[in-house]
């Protein structure tokens, strides 16, 4: 997997982050993990998808 997808996807979460502690919303440590792990799991199912399609 490509880095710029691993610092994409820390970026966004920090920035999600960010968007919660200006509308003051609370914040936890785990929030963070759980958006890391899904933006892992949805580019793995793109991934998955890129590799069927170019079979075909």
């Amino acid at each position: 997997m490509k880095i710029d997808i691993w610092i994409g996807m820390i970026i966004s979460a920090i920035l999600s982050f960010a968007i919660a502690a200006f509308f003051g919303e609370p914040l936890n440590w785990y929030l963070l993990v759980l958006l890391i792990v899904t933006g892992l799991y949805i580019n793995t199912i793109i991934i998955i998808l890129k590799l069927k399609d170019d079979r075909t």
